[in-house]
């Protein structure tokens, strides 16, 4: 008991906190009664900010310099100084008379100042980036990328340093979003914890939802296909050549569909760009849709089907894939209009929308030709 509280008290404050929200509340709070009076305190108003708030990653231990002292004045008082952590010497922050966070120095800054007099406001920088407690951290992993910074203070309602956020709290937010986009591009919900310390029970609630949902989806391929039993009947075709063109339809839009969802993720592109997105996929899924055409003509072909039949199997893979590639870069978008996450635009969900268009296409375009 006495090695848990001595390490307990000497970890970094965001790293207790990671380790105490994973606990059972009851858990929590006789873990909490172990720490000093003053580690307590600290561990309480980290918690008492909202999950996957900046307020759980932050810490705490900083240092902050008058911008009235010179250069001597400030490294004097960093020397002596016992509140710095040796890992956040790269960067200082600077604060007012008021107590506000006015500007920010490097340390390499202040030991070149010349003369050593100079006063330290006169030689910081103003372009101070700064987050709130209450930020999301997905919205604070956005500004370190934009920003490229290792430290980045935190602020309260009056500007005053309340702690500091590091890069290495930001990759494991990047790691835990980054597993999220994935697990929901797959087709079901993010899994709060690792796979193998994930219950088969919960794993099961997490995949069957999206997997009923598309079953749901899929029972209209079977509407479709009976409504036109009669056609399906005389173009015995159709069964052979409907697997590879709703297969070709499906993995075009979810080609679409993961590189316009990693590009909104990226900040790379916005809802505004919808319509650059939809000319620069028209012209690569005409161009795709030729290539597969071509070798799906072929195809039927070798296998010494008739001239309309290889026209008909190419035709339809042209329109298939068009169509898949614009459902898949598109819908990205609608659902970030919406305000949902564009990663909820799964591989199986595009599949799926895919996959209905494919079977009406490709049989419309052979009963057109055959004259059914």
């Amino acid at each position: 008991d006495v090695l848990v509280t001595s390490l307990l008290n000497e970890m970094e404050p965001d790293d207790r906190t990671h380790l105490l929200e994973g606990l059972p509340y009851e858990l929590r709070k006789k873990t909490l009664l172990r720490l000093s009076p003053e580690e307590r305190n600290i561990a309480w108003k980290l918690l008492s900010y909202p999950e996957d708030s900046v307020g759980r990653l932050m810490t705490p231990d900083f240092m902050i310099v008058q911008e009235s002292m010179n250069a001597s004045q400030a490294l004097e008082y960093i020397r002596w100084s016992s509140e710095l952590p040796p890992e956040f010497l790269n960067r200082l922050f600077i604060i007012n008379e008021s107590g506000k966070l006015s500007g920010e120095i490097t340390l390499a800054e202040l030991v070149k100042a010349d003369p050593p007099s100079v006063l330290v406001r006169d030689i910081m920088s103003n372009n101070t980036v700064a987050l709130e407690p209450h930020t999301n951290q997905e919205l604070a992993l956005k500004l370190f990328k934009k920003y490229d910074r290792l430290i980045v203070p935190v602020v309260d309602a009056y500007e005053h340093v309340i702690g500091i956020v590091s890069a290495d709290d930001m990759f494991d937010v990047a790691e835990d979003v980054a597993t999220e986009d994935i697990q929901q591009f797959g087709g079901q919900k993010a899994l709060e914890d690792s796979y193998f310390n994930t219950p088969i029970s919960t794993m099961i609630k997490k995949r069957a939802g999206w997997l009923c949902l598309l079953f749901f989806g899929m029972l209209f391929s079977g509407s479709i296909l009976r409504h036109y039993e009669q056609s399906v009947g005389q173009l015995a075709y159709l069964i052979i050549f409907l697997p590879m063109v709703i297969s070709a339809g499906g993995n075009s839009g979810t080609q679409s569909a993961s590189l316009i969802i990693r590009g909104l993720a990226l900040s790379e592109m916005d809802e505004s760009h919808w319509m650059m997105v939809l000319k620069r996929e028209i012209i690569i899924s005409l161009s795709l849709g030729v290539i597969l055409g071509i070798l799906g003509y072929m195809r039927a072909s070798f296998w010494n089907y008739p001239l309309q039949v290889c026209f008909v199997v190419a035709f339809t893979l042209l329109c298939v894939v068009v169509f898949g590639a614009l459902a898949g870069s598109l819908l990205p978008f609608l659902f970030k209009r919406l305000r949902l996450d564009p990663a909820v635009v799964s591989s199986p969900f595009v599949t799926t929308i895919v996959d209905l268009s494919g079977i009406t296409i490709f049989i419309k375009v052979a009963t057109l030709l055959a004259g059914i």
